[in-house]
């Protein structure tokens, strides 16, 4: 295992109490939902950001996290990290180069205010993603990760761009989706919606990100349960 550290941004006070609604939204979804799926439409509707801070969330709480990045395409998870050197990562465990000991990596806070908790970066960019993500050597990652882990959280590329958020979402316990406010009309949400629906994964909500509060109207998209989230702060991936 390697330690690595990923930025935490200090982030206003009104908007670190929305990653904690969204943490209590997930724990009353269910005690069986320990695999839990991030997708959107596009890219950057803040998703990476969100799943992150959300698993540093749930660390807080004394749980045993790990973040996967699913990003097989176009990661950004390498931005993030401050310190630390990513050698090895899920493609080359997909692809049988190495082990899962070699892919998982600890965010290590040392001495300053973080939490611990754990992550498997995507890796190089790979041309067949969605067999690599379709295989039974992902299915049985997860099971095994199961095993060790309180919550699993899985940053997935756009599923309005690529099928690969649902292959995943057949394999996890639930799934979130992270809409941009004003970045997606009711008939894109609700297609990508769908087809989460249709791979078999649980929607367990959607996440309103961007919400510039300071305007008197804007739209929640209903699927299960809403997870408003943001403030007038725009963050992207």
């Amino acid at each position: 295992m390697f330690d690595i550290k990923i930025e935490r941004k200090n982030y206003p006070f009104a908007m670190a109490e929305e990653f904690k609604n969204l943490r209590t939204s997930i724990i009353f979804s269910g005690e069986d939902i320990k695999t839990v799926l991030f997708t959107s439409c596009f890219a950057n509707e803040g998703k990476s950001t969100i799943t992150l801070e959300l698993a540093r969330s749930f660390a807080e709480l004394d749980k045993k996290v790990i973040f996967i990045d699913c990003d097989l395409r176009k990661s950004i998870l390498k931005r993030k990290i401050r310190d630390g050197i990513i050698k090895k990562g899920l493609t080359h465990y997909l692809t049988g180069q190495c082990s899962l000991e070699d892919i998982i990596y600890r965010n290590n806070p040392g001495r300053e205010k973080d939490v611990e908790f754990f992550v498997i970066p995507a890796g190089p960019s790979t041309n067949s993603p969605t067999e690599l993500l379709s295989s039974q050597k992902f299915s049985d990652l997860l099971t095994e990760l199961r095993d060790e882990y309180d919550v699993i959280i899985i940053d997935a590329p756009p599923l309005g761009s690529v099928v690969d958020a649902s292959i995943i979402g057949s394999k996890v316990d639930g799934s979130v989706l992270i809409v941009e406010a004003g970045g997606a009309n009711y008939k894109v949400v609700k297609k990508v919606a769908d087809k989460l629906v249709s791979s078999g994964s649980r929607l367990l909500g959607v996440v309103l990100n961007k919400v510039d509060k300071s305007k008197k109207s804007y739209s929640y998209y209903k699927y299960g349960k809403d997870y408003g989230y943001g403030d007038k702060y725009g963050y992207g991936n």
